[in-house]
């Protein structure tokens, strides 16, 4: 019964650090950075039709393709951002 609690915890202590809110840009380079990734994402999200998975809106709609290459390409840049700003980047690790 207790490793059956402790799993449970783990679960809704990983589910807590899951919502919570990354922490402010540190400066509005960093803030356009993110506001950029979070449009792009939103775009993304228009693009998938209701009811059909990312895997099967990947090989079946090629603007999803691009828009989640365009994300990866954009996080990768707020990643080396923050790392040359000496930022742990980990905690802003959210899309």
């Amino acid at each position: 019964m207790r490793e059956f609690k402790r799993r449970i915890e783990t679960l809704v202590e990983a589910e807590r650090e899951r919502q919570k809110l990354p922490p402010p840009p540190i400066s509005e380079k960093h803030a356009a950075m993110r506001d950029r990734i979070e449009r792009t994402m939103g775009a993304l999200d228009e693009q998938i039709p209701e009811g059909t998975d990312f895997e099967e809106a990947m090989e079946q709609i090629p603007e999803v393709a691009d828009l989640s290459l365009q994300i990866l390409v954009l996080a990768r840049e707020e990643h080396a951002f923050l790392a040359s700003h000496g930022v742990d980047p980990r905690p802003y690790n959210r899309y």
